[in-house]
């Protein structure tokens, strides 16, 4: 027999304990990062929705800023594919238990963030910088507004009021994950430069 051959390889069961033990993949660290993230991202969207005396377009365009910001800073910190998609379903998840957000649209919202980590990764990967990181925000949250609106059109599509109103409120919120991107990217570098981002 060429034990040559077999000298490199991995046997399945050694391949299965590292998935397992998240090796190549996430670490206890990334879980922990993503889980710290996606709470103080709703923790601070709901501070600000009640400060704010519920919805009006300051808030959202507040707690946008926020919510995106703090997207591409914890992008940056864990740049993997699937980080995205792992925690939009984190914040999907607490948005349901603490605030009582619908789910229904959850899985499409899903699909389309996994379609934009496709895209980021084929385009280079979230390695490059928080740039990168930015846009892949940025992608996703468009798609998520977009898909919002088509179900909000099914729901109601004899209703041009109500369809004008989700527009609007979708646009103003959009405009806060622009500027948020812009305070993302300023973060993380204030963050590499006082050394508590090392990637």
């Amino acid at each position: 027999m060429n034990t040559e051959a077999h000298r490199g390889a991995v046997p399945s069961g050694s391949r299965l304990r590292a998935l397992l033990a998240g090796r190549g993949f996430f670490e206890t660290r990334d879980l922990v990062t993503i889980g710290l993230f996606a709470g103080a991202a709703k923790a601070c969207t709901l501070i600000l929705a009640l400060m704010g005396g519920g919805m009006n377009p300051f808030t959202m365009v507040l707690k946008s800023i926020v919510f995106a910001a703090l997207w591409v800073v914890m992008l940056t910190k864990v740049p993997k594919t699937g980080t995205l998609t792992l925690a939009n379903t984190v914040a999907g998840l607490l948005g349901f238990f603490l605030l009582g957000q619908a789910v229904i649209s959850l899985p499409a919202l899903l699909a389309a963030t996994v379609v934009v980590e496709i895209l980021v990764r084929l385009a280079g990967g979230l390695e490059k910088g928080p740039y990168m990181a930015a846009l892949a925000v940025g992608l996703s949250e468009l798609a998520m507004r977009l898909i919002n609106i088509f179900f909000t059109w099914l729901a109601a599509r004899e209703q041009p009021a109500l369809m004008i109103m989700v527009a609007v409120i979708s646009s103003f919120s959009y405009l806060g994950i622009l500027g948020g991107l812009a305070a993302g990217v300023k973060m993380v570098k204030e963050l590499r430069h006082a050394g508590l981002i090392q990637s």
